[in-house]
């Protein structure tokens, strides 16, 4: 299959601070190799590797998502892939014309108005200007811009306005690779919308997209196969049910870490949820705790552990947002007399209705009158593996309906 995208071995360093850092950025190649390696310990004094070793290979015509917390490296990975900065050391190359997303502002200069920086971003992407001037009207039909904005200076747009002009330049060329990081999350719902269906047609095209996200819905809808990378390092890579359910355990372990260096006590715990966590206040959730969903399994059982204060009876709700932190549905309990001492209830679900997929729990106390006395939406994740290939293909929902089937005559 041939590459598109090939890194062998590259490392980007960085430095912190001033001072004797400045010297050391005035060395010019090949002279700064040459002190690398014979003052070592000064040359890497105040550095740090955004990336270490990163060795990959993106197939032409592949889709791969980047996922990883912040500041692990996914952003320098993109601008060394695009050439906007250029690796420590190792090497990085690309087949095809490239276009990158990185930025909103990245190629657009903000005295220029919006048609001299549609000509400038073409220029830099090979298209002349008379072939970007037969363009120009459907760039400008996507980016969906009144017609006095396109002669206004880009200086007075705003993020999404730029956002969607970048985007219909990027729709109206030919272009073999494209790099997008996180431009999708700027913009309102309707053009993010049409920004990924034209993606869509952009990789049925065999276009090879490499994109970065926080979004894990959009990129196990958008991608074939996911790259973690953790600390400036690979820490994963393969396909992106498994990789993206490893990141999810691997960050709610992370979190889980956070919550014990930084918290005592556990009623601390509860009270620094902030928007997580909102409610009346007549009773609470305490502690709770989700069994693991091994592959293949068809329950998960839940145990809350409550205390009340004013309220003797109360309903429990146990619900999952999807990646995308929609709500998607919960299980609600009859009314249950409540112990103004504490207590625990437990909730077995069964069957499991999700499909595979990462799933973010909400546990709820509802007072009779239904007044939400206590909402928290849990910071750990919900893992759904499946066996084999039974159950619903993508692009159905999250859900599975449970049913009888038969065959009908006639």
């Amino acid at each position: 299959m041939p590459k598109a995208i090939e890194l062998s071995a590259v490392t980007k360093t960085y430095r912190v601070g001033v001072g004797r850092a400045r010297v050391r950025e005035m060395v010019p190649p090949p002279v700064d190799s040459w002190f690398r390696r014979l003052f070592p310990n000064w040359w890497m004094r105040d550095t740090f590797n955004a990336l270490e070793g990163v060795s990959l290979e993106v197939d032409r015509g592949s889709a791969v998502g980047v996922v990883g917390h912040n500041g692990a490296g996914k952003t320098t990975l993109l601008k060394i892939i695009s050439g906007v900065t250029a690796p420590t050391t190792g090497s990085s190359t690309t087949s095809g014309r490239l276009a990158a997303l990185l930025d909103v502002l990245v190629g657009f200069h903000p005295e220029l108005t919006g048609r001299e920086n549609a000509y400038l971003l073409g220029a830099m992407l090979g298209i002349g200007r008379r072939s970007m001037a037969r363009r120009i009207d459907q760039a400008f039909d996507f980016a969906e811009l009144d017609a006095d904005l396109i002669d206004t200076p880009v200086k007075r747009y705003s993020a999404g306005m730029t956002s969607r002009l970048a985007f219909g330049v990027i729709s109206a060329v030919e272009i073999d690779v494209l790099l997008i990081d996180e431009v999708l999350s700027v913009g309102d719902a309707n053009f993010q919308r049409k920004c990924i269906d034209w993606l869509d047609e952009y990789r049925a095209a065999h276009g090879t997209l490499l994109f970065v996200s926080h979004n894990l819905s959009l990129v196990r809808s958008m991608a074939e196969r996911v790259i973690w990378l953790d600390n400036g390092r690979v820490a994963d890579d393969g396909p992106k049910n498994q990789v993206l359910g490893r990141y999810a355990k691997a960050m709610e372990d992370r979190t889980t870490e956070n919550l014990v260096h930084m918290r005592t006590q556990l009623g601390k715990q509860m009270r620094s949820r902030g928007l997580n966590r909102w409610g009346a206040g007549g009773a609470r959730a305490e502690h709770v705790h989700f069994s693991e969903v091994s592959t293949g399994s068809a329950e998960i059982e839940i145990s809350i552990r409550y205390e009340a204060s004013t309220l003797d009876r109360a309903t429990f709700c146990v619900g999952f947002l999807d990646e995308s932190e929609r709500e998607i549905g919960a299980a609600a309990s009859p009314l249950i007399p409540l112990s103004a001492k504490g207590g625990a209830v437990r909730c077995t679900v069964r069957p499991l209705p999700l499909q595979p997929g990462i799933y973010f729990p909400v546990v709820a106390i509802v007072s009779s009158d239904g007044q939400v006395q206590d909402r928290w939406r849990l910071d750990r994740a919900v893992v759904v593996e499946r066996n084999g290939t039974d159950g619903i293909p993508e692009g159905f929902g999250p859900v599975e309906i449970a049913s009888d089937w038969s065959l009908a005559q006639g």
